[in-house]
């Protein structure tokens, strides 16, 4: 399904049916990234009375419950929420639509001990792509195994860390919406201060900034390598579990 739409002016053409799904499955048996949190999602068969939710020891029918952490299991969008006191959800204020993105292989330079945003590689500001025009920016990290699918982060190397000025460019570029395959723009022990974030929403003394409040972050995606980089329309894809961080799976859709 192709469609002919105007974007900044120019007229381009996008396959809808063509959407790259950035969404890392939340499974059982524990086949699904984790962070921060010892025990992966659980996934046991609700038990209600006579019923039984599982087929195979005689229920009429498959009924889960799942519990799970959206910031520490899987692909999940935060909002400013998660810094402030006022328990704001991600849906508050946030755009469905489609909006501009581009997707940017980068490295992290040699691993440090200590830099200003944490320990681990950091991505420099220079090896940022930041073309005009784009409201969302996907990182992808290189190298760009499978294994972040079902990573268990407490037992890796540190994870690769934007810069301080990394992240002042992308604010200063007017980016809305920040999406990396890391499981958090700050480092795993940053002293709970989270600077990253609070430097993407331009939170100073408990106060994001206006134009910043309804930006998002989402963590934990993974970008397959079929998907090149490069312009796309983004639809973020977060859930109706309203809280400072909802699951999401978003989709990206080629332009041509």
């Amino acid at each position: 399904m192709i469609a002919q739409l105007s974007l900044d002016g120019n007229t381009c053409a996008v396959d809808l049916s063509a959407a790259v799904c950035l969404g890392i499955p939340l499974r059982p048996a524990g086949e699904h990234p984790r962070f921060f949190v010892d025990e992966p999602a659980q996934f046991t068969a609700l038990a209600s009375g006579s019923f039984c939710g599982r087929v195979e020891r005689g229920g009429s029918c498959n009924v889960d419950r799942v519990a799970f952490v959206p910031h520490c299991h899987g692909t999940h969008t935060e909002g400013v929420g998660h810094v402030l006191g006022d328990n704001r959800s991600v849906q508050t204020d946030l755009d469905r639509g489609l909006v501009s993105a581009f997707v940017a292989s980068v490295s992290g330079v040699d691993e440090t001990t200590d830099t200003r945003a944490g320990i681990g590689p950091v991505i420099t500001a220079a090896s940022l792509p930041l073309p005009e025009g784009i409201r969302a920016l996907v990182i992808r990290t290189l190298p760009n195994d499978k294994s972040k699918c079902r990573r268990d982060y407490s037992s890796q190397p540190p994870y690769p860390l934007l810069s301080v000025e990394a992240m002042e460019r992308i604010v200063a570029a007017g980016i809305e919406h920040l999406l990396i395959d890391t499981p958090s723009v700050d480092a795993a022990d940053d002293g709970g201060h989270l600077r990253q974030h609070r430097r993407f929403w331009g939170v100073r003394s408990d106060r994001p900034d206006p134009d910043r409040s309804g930006c998002t972050i989402t963590e934990l995606i993974y970008v397959p390598d079929h998907c090149p980089d490069g312009h796309y329309l983004l639809a973020l894809g977060v859930s109706t579990i309203e809280g400072d961080a909802s699951p999401s799976a978003p989709l990206l859709f080629p332009i041509s």
